[in-house]
């Protein structure tokens, strides 16, 4: 069915990197989205004041938020297809982010207020009324959520959302709650204890999980999560399979909302190399990694000399006194400048971002080993910390 569904409404729909085929994507699921949970506020809120079941009207309300959700990820869309402007030159696609912030403080509100209803619930408890009707529309919802969560994931993984993503798996955590609510409705027929309330606390408990996870999901890239690993990876293999790129350091990957990454490195080349050579293949490399993996990339030119004997020598002896420092630190743009009285070894030493090591204290460490191999050694230290 989703295949069907996509085929008649988006047109252009396999172009999945085009910001306006995303937008219609996101647009269909919101839609879609905020049809079906319409239908089951209506129905859920009806049954739930029938039957006196504060789960069933918890659960009902916990769709009302779903339906603010898909508002949020309707405009979220629209926004976010926006061209740059003059105020915003990296365009605007962290409002796909924002929007799913926004649900995640909709879903956490409801979780805390059904939390409180449900707790009353225990404390002055009211006998369920059982009826075939809301049982059938709960299990007509379950289905539904089913579908939905279905039909949003992939869209989601097809366009690589994260507001789709979340919304696929809110619908899954509604599977499982609209069931716990199913349940306790049922066994009230067989039990004067107050399920209705404890089942309720259950169903809020797992929303209040749902918005934390949302929350935490948004939040991430608009502080600046790490690339993906397996991404770096790639991409390091792919750079270092063209013959004048010797090395790579300095990475970083900036990201502006899906499909809008930039990323800048360090590229290490051979001095002695013809620099317009050199800067043709440089080219190439920019060109294919946008072609490849859809990211614009600004690469800088670090000329070394792999032909000088001593200054080799030199800097792999740094290199071991650094890693005697620490396995996981490293260096690079490693160079000798030589003079009457001294020589200086002008280098970066890269640490881990997490690491909190004082830099004062660490150059003191390399410079003081440094100086073991010979005393008019000077350290011209810059310490950098990774951004993977």
């Amino acid at each position: 069915m989703f295949d069907q569904i996509v085929k008649k409404t988006i047109s252009n729909y396999q172009q999945v990197e085009n910001p306006e085929v995303r937008e219609r994507y996101g647009t269909l699921c919101s839609v879609l989205s905020i049809i079906c949970n319409c239908i089951m506020v209506i129905f859920k809120l009806f049954f739930g004041l029938l039957t006196h079941s504060v789960a069933i009207m918890a659960d009902g309300f916990n769709n009302l938020s779903d339906m603010g959700s898909n508002l949020a990820t309707f405009f979220g869309f629209k926004l976010a297809g926006k061209h740059p402007d003059s105020d915003h030159p990296y365009g605007h696609g962290r409002y796909e982010y924002i929007a799913g912030l926004i649900i995640s403080f909709l879903i956490l509100l409801v979780a805390f207020s059904s939390l409180k209803e449900s707790a009353m619930k225990i404390w002055q408890p009211e006998a369920l009324n059982f009826s075939w009707g809301a049982v059938i529309v709960l299990i007509v919802s379950i289905l539904m959520k089913l579908w939905m969560a279905s039909f949003n994931n992939k869209a989601g993984k097809l366009i690589d959302s994260p507001s789709l993503k979340a919304a696929s798996q809110d619908s899954l955590n509604d599977v499982c709650t609209t069931f716990a609510t199913l349940l306790s409705l049922c066994l009230s027929l067989f039990t004067s204890l107050p399920l209705d309330g404890i089942i309720g606390i259950v169903v809020s408990l797992f929303v209040l999980k749902s918005g934390i996870d949302i929350f935490k999901d948004t939040v991430d890239p608009l502080l600046g999560k790490a690339p993906d690993k397996a991404l770096v990876d790639d991409i390091y293999q792919y750079v270092l399979s063209f013959d004048k790129v010797l090395g790579i350091h300095d990475f970083m990957l900036h990201d502006y909302g899906p499909g809008r990454q930039y990323m800048t490195f360090h590229a290490e080349v051979d001095c002695h190399e013809d620099v317009m050579e050199i800067h043709d293949q440089i080219d190439i490399i920019e060109r294919g990694l946008l072609e490849k993996y859809n990211i614009l990339t600004t690469i800088h030119m670090d000329p070394i000399d792999t032909t000088d004997a001593f200054t080799n020598e030199l800097k792999q002896r740094v290199i071991d006194i650094v890693k005697n420092i620490n396995q996981q630190y490293s260096i690079h743009d490693f160079r000798l400048v030589r003079g009457p009285t001294h020589t200086n070894l002008i280098f970066d030493v890269l640490l881990p971002a997490d690491d909190e090591i004082s830099h004062q204290e660490l150059k003191q460490k390399i410079t003081k080993a440094v100086q073991q191999i010979n005393p008019q050694y000077f350290c011209v230290i810059q310490i950098d910390h990774a951004f993977l």
